[in-house]
């Protein structure tokens, strides 16, 4: 019997490892896909915040770091990723609220609220099989 439980065990450890990987993560609802991106964010963590964001979210980002590396060369890297890892995280405020507005095949809306902010809308996008946050950046 204590056989059959070891393989049992194993397996139990096995899935508890896929569920807290981030890279072996099932596809997550929308609201656990933000509340990653901000974990992400809070522990500097660029591979994983980068992961979490959206296709077009990433191409501003792109272009953004090309025109502020072109500005400021040899002080601001040229690698978009590097954004995330600034001083911004340290401005991230862990939300108290996230609620699913709607979901409507591929994109999803959020109503996230943070402490000493206003109430905002976060839209979201089903890419490269789950949920992509999109950064509203000007």
């Amino acid at each position: 019997m204590k056989a059959l439980r070891a393989p049992a065990s194993l397996a139990g450890a096995a899935l508890a490892l896929l569920v807290t990987v981030p890279g072996c993560q099932r596809d997550l609802p929308p609201d656990a896909a933000y509340r990653a991106l901000v974990r992400a964010m809070a522990d500097r963590d660029e591979e994983a915040a980068w992961d979490l964001l959206s296709d077009d979210t990433r191409k501003r980002l792109a272009e953004r770091a090309r025109v502020a590396a072109a500005a400021a060369p040899g002080v601001v890297p040229g690698e978009a990723r590097s954004l995330l890892a600034g001083d911004a995280p340290l401005a991230v405020l862990p939300p108290t609220s996230i609620a699913v507005q709607r979901t409507d095949g591929n994109r999803a809306m959020l109503r996230v609220e943070a402490p000493g902010a206003p109430p905002r809308e976060v839209e979201l996008v089903r890419e490269r099989g789950g949920w992509r946050v999109m950064l509203p950046l000007q």
